[in-house]
């Protein structure tokens, strides 16, 4: 007996759930790297008008704005982050800065942090400092 498609998922939107799933567990991994590192994770999936930011964390006198990616590959993970979603990431920053004033912080930097998948139970990774500048 055939399934009705009324009944099931449609494969563009199984995709899109599987993408996002992805994500949200490379932002997992992405938190629990910096807390390794030691950072302090100040927000998640922080949303404001015109952009996003995944991670945003601290340390000492350092605030950083935390971009994740999963793709296939290191590279095309990267390559994905092009010059639009930096100008949203920024926009949020933005917004960020502007409702949570941080007095005690000296520098701001935007972070990347780029997961593919596992080689023998672990995700290949790359935390990318100062991944890009804003002038």
């Amino acid at each position: 007996m055939e399934k009705s498609s009324a009944t099931s998922t449609p494969p563009k939107t199984r995709k899109r759930s599987q993408t996002y799933l992805q994500g949200l567990k490379a932002e997992r991994w992405a938190g629990w790297l910096l807390r390794a590192k030691g950072y302090t994770i100040i927000a998640r999936r922080f949303k404001a008008r015109g952009g996003e930011i995944d991670l945003i964390a601290k340390r000492e006198k350092t605030l950083i704005f935390v971009e994740v990616k999963f793709r296939q590959s290191l590279e095309e993970a990267l390559y994905s982050i092009t010059p639009r979603n930096q100008a949203r990431i920024i926009a949020a920053s933005e917004a960020y800065l502007a409702s949570n004033p941080c007095e005690d912080i000296e520098t701001f930097r935007f972070d990347s942090l780029v997961f593919a998948p596992a080689l023998f139970w672990v995700p290949q990774y790359q935390h990318l400092e100062n991944a890009f500048e804003v002038f």
